[in-house]
């Protein structure tokens, strides 16, 4: 089941699923750490998200997409184990990322003033692009690339809740609670002009921009205000330190013409052509003389900075 069952003061979830804590609660459920009693006790997390009455076809539907899902594997993508429809609630199981994610990172790097290395900019995007492609190379769309959505786990990222979309979207026809926070959205996305892969390119483009200054492309103070800007005003420049390559290749992912951004395979030949040193990109934490209490977890990753 996918609200716990209480025996003997232990929540259990499907009589599989031992409760350890509540891990946080967004836009679309709770997510809970779990240990798994069937896998010698493995930390995985579930989420818990409403979705109301489905039938018995949405359930077998969603069966079926699941199993599609967990035969994925990339070092770049969160591992997606399970999922099961109880009642009312819609719960995925997947990896534990225990060192958050890089929302997270980055408020932290703009709260102490600092910043991302260049080279660590452009290997932690590598990553990233190498997670989408091979999405897009299996026909998948991921619709919800956003940093929070991105986790840090043993020096490497891992790009999580693609599962979430694609089975909620294809098999359970919500897609219109996957609208969210809109400061990630393709300009096509808010006019409901339809999702293609090119609009994944315009959320990394918006992701290469945060992780490049700390702060989101297009956030203005309020969503009306960061719409339109997504619909009509030029993306804002990167950094003058980045090469103009990056820059070119990075407005080419915001173009407001789909049809005129790259591939992810093309964006991923062209990263990967861009040296980088190779002593900054192993490193991933925050080091600080005073150190955030609030982001210990981070400083877990040992991440180089600039001030």
């Amino acid at each position: 089941m996918c609200t716990p069952r209480e025996t003997a003061q232990i929540l259990m979830y499907a009589n599989r699923y031992q409760q350890i804590k509540k891990l946080g609660q967004g836009s679309f459920g709770t997510a809970y750490l779990v240990h798994d009693t069937k896998s010698k006790h493995e930390k995985k997390v579930i989420k818990a998200i409403f979705i109301g009455d489905v039938s018995p076809n949405e359930s077998l539907d969603a069966e079926h997409e699941a199993s599609i899902l967990a035969r994925l594997r990339h070092p770049n993508i969160v591992r997606f184990y399970d999922s099961f429809i109880d009642q009312s609630y819609f719960c995925i199981v997947t990896e534990y990322c225990e060192d958050g994610d890089l929302d997270q990172l980055l408020k932290s790097l703009r709260k102490q003033r600092s910043r991302l290395q260049m080279d660590q900019v452009i290997d932690l995007f590598i990553q990233l692009l190498s997670a989408i492609n091979f999405l897009h190379s299996k026909k998948i769309l991921h619709r919800d690339i956003k940093t929070s959505n991105i986790f840090l786990k043993r020096n490497y990222i891992k790009l999580g809740d693609f599962g979430i979309s694609r089975l909620m979207i294809n098999t359970l026809d919500k897609a219109s609670t996957f609208i969210g926070t809109p400061y990630y959205m393709s300009p096509e996305s808010l006019r409901y002009d339809g999702y293609s892969m090119t609009s994944d390119i315009w959320s990394l483009g918006c992701v290469l921009y945060e992780l490049s200054v700390c702060k989101r492309a297009f956030e203005r103070s309020n969503i009306i205000q960061t719409m339109d800007a997504i619909l009509r005003e030029s993306p804002p420049a990167l950094p003058e330190r980045f090469p103009v390559k990056i820059q070119q290749l990075y407005l080419q992912m915001l173009s407001k013409e789909p049809e005129k951004r790259l591939k992810a395979s093309e964006l991923l030949d062209e990263f990967s052509k861009i040296e980088i040193k190779a002593n900054n990109t192993k490193k991933l934490a925050t080091q600080s003389s005073t150190p955030d209490p609030e982001s210990s977890k981070l400083n877990l990753l040992n991440f180089s900075i600039q001030t």
